[in-house]
């Protein structure tokens, strides 16, 4: 701070050095002047002096001598009048030294006027020169204090970094363990599909263990009606109520025996348009009439005449539709890329359920066998499982 303060006094007085040099080196010759001429006014005062000297000495010389020869007064008198015209020249040269004095004062009381204004322009300097030292303090102070926050920043940005890696290191931690438990889902939908596909083979081989069942049974009954004409009727009757709990006749009970006739016909026409008919052909021609009431005496059910509800299902088109196999309720998949649960109970229009996570339309929707869990496929070749309970998306 000390050798601050000795470098900007040794610059102002450099300074005021050179403004005293700029302004006083364009007046050093009337300066010089000013002073010969002091010296001439000096030195013409003692001549002055002298000659007056001189002059009353002269004068009181011809006052006594006054009687002495003419040679001498006229001698006297000369000298008397060169003294006086010298008096005279000294005298105008005074005043003309006089006159130049005046000016020259008049001109050193401007000078000095220029210096005062100098010298008060020299204090706001050196007043605004104070302000900027302060100011210069204060901008020191003030980057000494960006110089420390700049240290903390970069303490920070160094913290911020650390933690950076450390998060990174977390994400890729983590993206390991997602990508664990997507080969772990992958492998539990493989399994689930072979197990889907284990339950749909067996339900298939029940179903068509239970369809050739169906048909020798069927067709055995066939074969003892045409054998026993007398007793068809009857045993068509008990076989069509069999046939009607394993689900193929109507099950409905009838007040008389044309109606029960009905009934038993309806339901081996039923049979016959299943695929059943062909074994009809093998019966011979004594027996064709039976084959005629069989097959045409009875009156085919009617289609449904009545809308039991209608609703909106998707915004776009519904692409696929299926039922759930243990309750009322209905699934629907369309082009907006939603699966949607219809509970057909309760007749409501609006959805159960909306299950969304497709990024394509759907093209067709299956409940398991136990009707927990719901699969969609979708446009973009991809299966999506949603659990029906908690309406979630299980696996993709």
């Amino acid at each position: 701070m000390a050798n601050d303060d000795q470098e900007w006094r040794l610059s102002l007085l450099q300074r005021l050095r050179e403004r005293n040099r700029r302004e006083v080196t364009p007046f050093k010759e009337i300066i010089l002047q000013n002073n010969r001429l002091l010296d001439n006014v000096t030195q013409l005062k003692a001549d002055n002096l002298k000659i007056s000297v001189e002059n009353e000495q002269l004068r009181t010389a011809f006052a006594t001598g006054g009687t002495g020869s003419g040679k001498d007064s006229n001698a006297a008198q000369i000298a008397i009048a060169a003294l006086e015209k010298k008096l005279l020249a000294q005298q105008e040269e005074l005043t003309d030294l006089h006159k130049r004095k005046g000016e020259n004062s008049q001109m050193i009381v401007d000078l000095n006027l220029k210096v005062e204004k100098q010298q008060q322009i020299i204090k706001e300097k050196e007043g605004c020169l104070a302000e900027q030292k302060a100011a210069n303090n204060m901008l020191k102070a003030e980057v000494q204090m960006l110089k420390s926050s700049l240290e903390e920043l970069k303490k920070l940005n160094n913290t911020l970094l650390d933690e950076h890696t450390a998060l990174q290191l977390a994400f890729s931690a983590l993206e390991d363990k997602l990508r664990g438990v997507q080969e772990e889902n992958r492998c539990l939908l493989e399994r689930l599909m072979r197990y889907k596909s284990k339950d749909a083979d067996k339900l298939n081989e029940e179903n068509e263990s239970f369809l050739r069942k169906r048909s020798d049974k069927l067709k055995r009954d066939l074969e003892d009606a045409v054998r026993e004409p007398n007793s068809t009727l009857p045993r068509l009757t008990r076989n069509s109520s069999s046939h009607s709990q394993h689900g193929l006749g109507d099950g409905d009970l009838y007040e008389n025996d044309n109606d029960r006739y009905s009934s038993d016909t309806g339901g081996i026409d039923h049979c016959i348009e299943a695929g059943c008919g062909g074994e009809l052909d093998m019966f011979t021609s004594p027996n064709s009439r039976l084959r005629d009431v069989l097959c045409h005496s009875t009156t085919k059910p009617e289609n449904p005449s009545t809308i039991f509800m209608k609703f909106d299902a998707h915004e776009n088109e519904s692409h696929a539709v299926r039922w759930s196999p243990i309750e009322r309720v209905l699934a629907t998949g369309g082009a907006d890329r939603k699966v949607k649960l219809w509970d057909v109970g309760k007749a409501s229009p609006e959805p159960r359920a909306v299950l969304s996570g497709s990024s394509a339309g759907i093209n067709s929707v299956d409940f398991d066998s136990t009707g927990s869990y719901i699969i969609g496929t979708s446009n973009d070749y991809g299966a999506r499982v949603w659990t029906v309970g908690d309406n979630r998306l299980r696996n993709a």
